[in-house]
């Protein structure tokens, strides 16, 4: 499994496109903006999109949504439950419902990667002033992030990378 990442829009959420070496097959995660550096990317990397997946619906994370879909004839993806498992050509995706930052926020948790939407970063975590709940983020990232592996990689929607271990050990917002 190979990992993308592309900054977009002005607030640069982290679109990610996840793909197969072998086959090329290709899954976009919240396409936020900047459509022409998520197809120059797909391009380059003659990659082969089988689905766009929205981690929350800020528009952040969904401007690119009709574009790409347009372009590629592909489906918007949306799970309907906790722990729900699909798998897109060679990935298998289990769904991680993560409430607080918005109401329908997700993580996709994949091999032996987390990708958080604004639900976790390094060192913080999701705004809750804009219709989201401080107790449902933080009871979400306590019962179903750091259930996950210490060594899981933690892809978040905005900033670098973290890991499961250095958030629960480090994270102000649970060790303050």
């Amino acid at each position: 499994m190979q990992i993308i990442k592309i900054p977009v829009g002005y607030l640069e959420a982290n679109c990610y496109i996840v793909f197969s070496k072998k086959n090329r097959d290709a899954v976009i995660i919240d396409p936020g903006g900047d459509a022409d550096l998520i197809l120059s990317a797909i391009n380059k990397n003659q990659l082969k999109p089988l689905i766009v997946i929205n981690t929350h619906n800020h528009f952040d994370h969904i401007g690119a949504n009709k574009e790409i879909t347009e372009r590629f004839k592909i489906n918007l993806f949306v799970p309907d439950k906790d722990g729900q498992i699909e798998i897109f050509g060679s990935h298998k995706i289990k769904f991680i419902l993560t409430p607080g930052h918005t109401s329908d926020g997700i993580c996709l948790h994949i091999e032996n990667h987390l990708f958080s939407g604004d639900t976790l970063f390094a060192g913080s975590i999701g705004r809750t002033d804009i219709g989201g709940n401080t107790k449902q983020i933080l009871q979400s990232i306590k019962t179903r992030i750091f259930t996950l592996p210490k060594e899981t990689i933690v892809h978040p929607g905005h900033g670098p990378d973290t890991t499961v271990e250095e958030e629960m050990s480090n994270n102000p917002f649970f060790n303050g």
